[in-house]
């Protein structure tokens, strides 16, 4: 492969070049910038859509992927109807077609759950948005490693294993496990499992928990640094400690019922009552609402808008689900949309 009158000294000069040129990251000129100014690797985007539906059968559905947005709805129906939004970015429509093809779609079912697996070789390049509808009962677990998951609806037991991004979920009514290593995560329950468990966890954000007047809960909520409040609930054998930047709560809503544990390394913590009024979007009562620790205000949700430019892509994904397909997605398709460089 090289003459063999090369120096040695050149020779392992030509194989560290040859290495740094295979795997040197993108210059600046492939690099791209949403309207809000979020800096992104590549500036053309390949995009696809391909549906999937599934009759979960009282199996929790899962969905463990990589990159991008979730927004799911609970409806009253037995499938679950699906959108993968695959994309792919690179320095041209080439090269984002070639990202986009690395992005696999996977389904597998078994008694104990089904699970939509989402992979990429290119995952710095690759996203998979996840939108639709499930049922309002099923059981939903989320593993994701960055882009905010929204969830509006669903009653069933929710797990969400997160690492960047906001978490917000709406409507709740069963047990509910988080836990995210950066992000805000806000929870509104619509009603509290008897004799269950609301376990909310991050590393870096803050925590919102907004609870029906009339709910049954044990709280135990901490922060290493930042504040405790509560917010419009008739709360009983309250106790607080500071502890540093932070501190523990305790306090008990009704009999008790319901296990509800809260912790933020880094952030605020919020108890509030749920009403129809609209929601207090900077998260912060006033000081003489509740049991406080001394620290910044809750910061207000923020969910980045969604980086689409989108580009033509070959259709190809037709892996089949396990169950009968409804009406409204008959079959796996692939529906290619227009390019925009």
């Amino acid at each position: 492969m090289f003459p063999a009158s090369l120096p040695r000294c050149a020779l392992l000069a030509l194989l560290a070049a040859t290495v740094l040129g295979a795997c040197q990251q993108p210059g600046t000129t492939d690099v791209d910038q949403t309207e809000e100014g979020v800096l992104r690797l590549g500036s053309v985007e390949a995009v696809d859509t391909v549906a999937r539906a599934v009759a979960p059968n009282d199996r929790p559905l899962v969905i463990d992927g990589f990159r991008g947005r979730v927004d799911l709805t609970g409806a009253p129906q037995e499938t679950a109807e699906l959108r993968f939004v695959r994309r792919g970015r690179g320095e041209d429509t080439e090269a984002a077609r070639g990202v986009l093809e690395d992005v696999t779609i996977t389904e597998s079912g078994s008694e104990e759950n089904y699970t939509y697996t989402l992979e990429s070789e290119g995952a710095a390049y690759a996203a998979v948005d996840v939108r639709g509808t499930v049922p309002q009962g099923a059981a939903l677990r989320l593993e994701r490693s960055s882009g905010p998951v929204a969830v509006d609806g669903v009653r069933g037991a929710l797990t969400v294993r997160h690492e960047d991004g906001p978490v917000t979920l709406r409507g709740t009514g069963g047990p509910v496990d988080v836990e995210i290593q950066n992000g805000d995560l806000e929870v509104q329950a619509a009603s509290l499992p008897a004799d269950g468990t609301v376990r909310l966890r991050t590393a870096n954000g803050d925590v919102t928990l907004r609870l029906p007047p009339d709910a049954s809960a044990q709280i135990n909520a901490q922060t290493s640094v930042g504040a405790l409040r509560t917010q419009g609930l008739a709360l009983t054998e309250e106790r607080f400690s500071p502890q540093g930047a932070g501190g523990r709560y305790e306090a008990r809503l009704g009999a008790g019922a319901t296990t509800v544990e809260l912790r933020t390394e880094n952030g605020s913590v919020l108890v509030a009552a749920a009403g129809p009024a609209p929601m207090d979007t900077t998260g912060a009562p006033s000081a003489e609402e509740g049991p406080s620790a001394e620290g910044e205000e809750p910061a207000a949700l923020d969910v980045p808008p969604s980086d689409t430019t989108v580009g033509p892509q070959p259709s190809g994904d037709t892996a089949q689900a396990d169950t009968a397909r409804t009406d409204a997605v008959d079959a796996d398709t692939t529906e290619a949309d227009t390019t925009q460089s």
